[in-house]
Parts: structure tokens; sequence; C-alpha cells
């Protein structure tokens, strides 16, 4: 007598969740990448979606850390793709950009692969990059969060999805993707720095949480339920400021006043908006009563005549990319990051470059003219950088500093037959 095999029901809970993501986000329209590792959660959310009939590109990050671990790590990756089909790309981290980093070894390398999933996103708006994160890690998450003292904008944890990048498996523990890669055979590989606890993570995951499981069985799912609360609060904040957000985004400064203004819980999310740590906000208090020009410890930014100010990484500031087209009338309202300039007084070429010490220009609301360099300090531009910040001339000229001023010689009027328009592209992340 042939006894068939009952189907897991974890299998089922996994793939339902999985096909769920798919049609409620329109997947198949979209250019994916899959993060893949090689350990049980990217192998099992790869898998899933080569069943369903989708074909993501893989991404396989070799951080060369483990020696030889790391290599057979690569290869199971590549092998794999290949038995999928798919397309792979390899990255070798360097090793100077983890090496010496002690206890932020984990940051390090997180920055080092956001960067690459921002990279991709960045060359097309149909593609989304796919990530492995179970409730397991939401956990881990909650409490590293409330370990740095947060607030609901850390304490609600990843987003299913968010800037492009989409979590499938956050319903998901992490022994339902073990069961749903027993059920269907799946391979996979171990890492065993996981069950070392030189990080905080591996020590909430390996000690902490299973000693508080012990007193309360049903810790996960009350935090998982507290972060999906958090999460809804965050929206609501979110589409209150969202507005005043993008427009400080846009200025890259907020005076005292608007500063204040805000409860504590938009200030929270201030500092998430523009990846600043929660302390900053104290620090913010003290740089009102500093000097001009004085910073926050190391972070970019600067306090103002009536605020402070921040830049952006410079890596970011030098992908910036700039739009030049013709319009026939001029906006009802303007902002530093867009010119408008009189096509018949630009007798020279227009070109980006970079502003020396000894260039100035007659800014918009000043009486004669200014140097750029002190421009660029009276707007928070850390030293080091104002020979690099990107500027534009007519000329020999600068006529725009982007988010910053804008001279007066070369500016559109009502009157103006042809009208040139010359502006940052908005991120599309």
């Amino acid at each position: 007598m042939q006894v068939q095999s009952r189907q897991n029901p974890l299998t089922f809970r996994n793939m339902s969740v999985v096909k769920e993501a798919v049609s409620q986000l329109g997947l198949q329209s979209f250019n994916l990448c899959v993060a893949c590792s090689g350990g049980l959660d990217s192998t099992v959310l790869l898998t899933a979606l080569v069943q369903l009939g989708l074909k993501p590109s893989v991404l396989h990050i070799n951080y060369q850390l483990r020696g030889e671990e790391s290599e057979k790590d690569e290869a199971f990756v590549r092998a794999l793709a290949w038995k999928h089909g798919l397309t792979i790309e390899v990255v070798r981290c360097p090793i100077e950009y983890t090496k010496g980093k002690g206890i932020n070894l984990q940051a390090a390398a997180r920055e080092f692969r956001h960067d690459l999933f921002r990279r991709f996103l960045r060359e097309s708006p149909v593609n989304r990059v796919l990530l492995a994160h179970h409730s397991d890690d939401q956990v881990e998450t909650f409490f590293l969060q409330l370990l740095r003292g947060s607030g609901i904008f850390g304490l609600g944890g990843m987003h299913p999805e968010r800037n492009g990048m989409i979590r499938p498996f956050l319903e998901l523990s992490k022994a339902e993707l073990k069961a749903f890669a027993l059920e269907n055979k799946i391979r996979w590989r171990e890492d065993a720095s996981n069950e070392e606890n030189n990080y905080k993570r591996n020590q909430f995951r390996n000690l902490i949480i299973p000693k508080l499981m012990e007193s309360n069985p049903e810790l996960n799912h009350s935090i998982l339920l507290m972060q999906s609360v958090f999460r809804d609060t965050q929206e609501e904040i979110r589409k209150n400021i969202k507005p005043q957000l993008q427009q400080w985004e846009k200025q890259y400064r907020i005076s005292f006043s608007e500063w204040t203004r805000l409860t504590m819980d938009k200030q929270i999310l201030c500092c998430f908006y523009f990846g600043w740590p929660v302390r900053t906000i104290k620090r913010i208090q003290a740089l009102e009563a500093s000097e001009l020009s004085a910073r926050i410890d190391k972070t970019p930014i600067f306090r103002t005549k009536d605020g402070f100010s921040w830049n952006a990484n410079f890596a970011e500031i030098m992908h910036w990319e700039f739009k030049i087209e013709e319009v026939e009338f001029l906006p009802d309202t303007f902002n530093k990051w867009e010119v408008y300039l009189d096509s018949e007084k630009c007798t020279s070429p227009i070109t980006c470059g970079f502003a020396t010490a000894l260039d100035k220009m007659s800014p918009i609301g000043v009486n004669g003219t200014s140097s750029i360099f002190k421009l660029l300090k009276d707007s928070g531009i850390p030293e080091q950088w104002r020979s690099s910040y990107p500027v534009f001339r007519i000329g020999e000229e600068i006529t725009w500093i982007p988010g910053i001023s804008v001279s007066k010689k070369y500016l559109a009027t009502s009157s103006t037959s042809l009208i040139i328009k010359l502006y940052k592209a908005p991120s599309e992340l």
C-alpha cells in the first residue's frame, strides 16, 4: 500500500505569504533582484520565487571575512543560480572596508550592501530588491532599537515594502522557513558566526530572547503586534509632516523656530528620514547656543544664522543629476534647486564644475558680490567639501550654486522670450 506524505501546513503558509506579496504588489511587472547569501532564509526566498514562475536576478556579496567558508558560500550561490537558470552578480567587499571595524563590522557590511541595493534601484524605476528578513529578525530589531532608545520609528521594525526593497517573509518565523526548506529538500549554507555572541543581535537571538520566552511563550507575537501598531502610527505622522520634510530636504536647512515647534515624535521622524542618530535631538538644543558654523560631533550638521544645516553624504552629492530644458513660462514659486535663465543673456556655454577660493558671484538679495566659499560656509558645507561642491558657470562666471544661491545676472524675467530651466533631478529613492 502506498502512503502519500502530507504536505506540511507551514509550507502552504510560507507560499501563501509569497503569493500574496506577488499579487498585491504586482511583482511580475518589475525587474527583481534577490540578495542571496546562501543561508536558509535567502535560499528559501529564491527557491519560492522560482516555484512561482518568477525569474529574479541574484546578488551575492562575498565579504571575504571567513576565509574558505566565504568562498564556499559564493560557489554555492553560483551553483544555485545556475540550477534555476538565473543571472547572478557576485560582488567582493574590499577587505579594507570591514577590516578593523570591531563591533561595527555588521554596520559596515550593512552599509556596503545597501549602497549596492541603492545603485541597482537607481538604474531603473522598475527595479526592486527582495530581502528575506523574517519575524524573528523583527523581534531582534525591536530589542536592538529599544536598547538605543529609538522611539516608535525604530521600535516599529522593518516595513514589508520601503524605498524599493521588499520583504515578503516578515510574517513568517525562522522555523516556518526551515519547515518549508525541509519539505522541499532545499539545501543551504550554515554560517557558524551566527552562533557567536560577539554582536548585540546575536546576544539577543541566542541568549536573551530564548530566556524571555521561557517566561512568556507569546512574547514574539506580542512584540510583532505592537510593531504593527507602531508602523501604523508612523504612517499617520508621516502623512502630517511629509510636505514639510520634502521642503527641508530641498533646502538642507531647518530654522530653530521650525524645529522647536515639532513634537518629539516628529523630531524622531526627522532623524530617521535624514539618517541622523536619535541623540541628535538633544545635540540640536545645544547647537542653538553655540557659535556660527559649529557642528554636532562627527555628523554633517552645522549651525547657521537662525537654525542648522546639513549635507548629504558626499558620495551622494557626487551622484546628483542635473537636467536642462526650455520652458515657456516662469513658475509661480521658486526654489534653490532650480534656476531659470534668459537664453539671450547666455552667450557662452553653460558648464558644471567646481569653485575656487577666488570665485565670486552677485547673489539675489545681496548688494555687491559674495565669495562662493563664504556662501558655502554659511550654508553649512564643510571646509573639506567646498572645493568639490558642484557649481554652474556661464563662460567663466558662476551663475548657480545648487540648493544655495543664484546670480542675478543671467536670470529670466516675465518678458524673456526663451527661458532655459536648469534643475537638479529628483532622486528615484
